[in-house]
């Protein structure tokens, strides 16, 4: 029957009517065409009064002003192959929770691009390189200023060692003077799991702007193989990369040289701000109980980016 009714939907409704079944008809009616019969010498023509079908625009319209962040029914990315200069305070963004390779990946984007370093909320009227934790909101989705970003991702167990670390450093302490947590039980269980990690929402941001397009750079990985991981995301943003300026920009953000020397962004990164930059030595630094609870509390985000739990 259904080869019949295949055959018949290509002929005219005569032959429709002939062929298939009343019943069958019926049911698969708005899918059989009608033959269109021209008007008699002198019958009245009729207009089509019916609305147009959707255009594009209507079917996926923009929700965003910055050619970042995708419409969530799309893959395509409207930002592929910007020039920086195409908006006149363009800026890149990195994105990502705290202690991820946040202001390192920014510094290797400043140099590559020679650009100046920025703080992109801020800075509305400036173009070059910044860095913000915020999770998504409307706030950095319209802005049409933000040509490209990156989200940096990192294994939270690495994430947690090194942020205690932080929390420790004169640079810390000074500008957070409510902190008081000395231990890493303390800090861990009174401070990070009440404050940073909700705040900065340490287990969606990084899936959020991944599903509205931001390209993701895995912190582990671009430790492994700089050159590779920077050139790929310069193809991702529709560049194509400069293998002397990479490296040039590889080699002055070299972690054992930004240890000694620091960093001048838009402000003054200290020395004591860049650590061992470690994968996977979180066991090292973090008691077996704090582990445990991370792998048991960011269970999903763990296993969302690959990252195995401790055997």
């Amino acid at each position: 029957m259904m080869t019949v009714l295949h055959s018949a939907i290509g002929l005219s409704s005569r032959v429709c009517g002939t062929l298939v079944p009343p019943a069958v008809r019926q049911r698969f009616q708005r899918f059989i065409p009608t033959r269109r019969r021209a008007p008699a010498e002198n019958a009245e023509v009729t207009t089509d009064t019916r609305p147009p079908g959707p255009t594009y625009e209507v079917l996926y319209p923009r929700l965003w002003g910055s050619p970042i962040f995708n419409h969530p029914r799309s893959f395509w990315s409207d930002g592929y192959g910007l020039a920086l200069d195409s908006h006149p305070a363009g800026k890149i963004v990195v994105f990502g929770f705290p202690k991820s390779g946040n202001v390192w990946i920014k510094s290797l984007l400043v140099d590559y691009f020679g650009l100046t370093g920025i703080e992109p909320m801020l800075d509305v009227d400036k173009p070059g390189v910044g860095m913000t934790h915020r999770p998504f909101d409307e706030w950095i989705g319209n802005r049409p200023d933000f040509l490209h970003g990156v989200c940096i991702v990192r294994d939270p167990r690495d994430v947690i060692a090194s942020f205690y670390h932080y929390t420790n450093t004169h640079g810390f302490r000074s500008a957070r003077r409510e902190y008081h947590y000395e231990t890493v039980e303390e800090f861990y269980y009174e401070w990070f799991l009440s404050r940073a990690a909700p705040a900065l929402k340490l287990e969606t941001v990084a899936e959020e702007y991944a599903e509205l397009g931001v390209p993701v750079v895995r912190y582990e990985k671009l430790r492994a193989d700089t050159e590779r991981e920077l050139s790929r995301l310069l193809r991702r943003w529709g560049f194509d990369p400069d293998p002397e300026r990479v490296r040039a920009a590889i080699a002055s953000n070299d972690i054992g040289r930004l240890r000694v020397d620091g960093k001048m962004l838009d402000t003054w990164v200290a020395p004591e701000h860049f650590r061992r930059g470690g994968v996977g030595k979180f066991s090292e630094e973090l008691p077996a109980a704090i582990v445990s609870d991370i792998e048991r509390r960011f269970d999903r985000m763990l296993r969302r980016w690959g990252y195995q739990s401790s055997p």
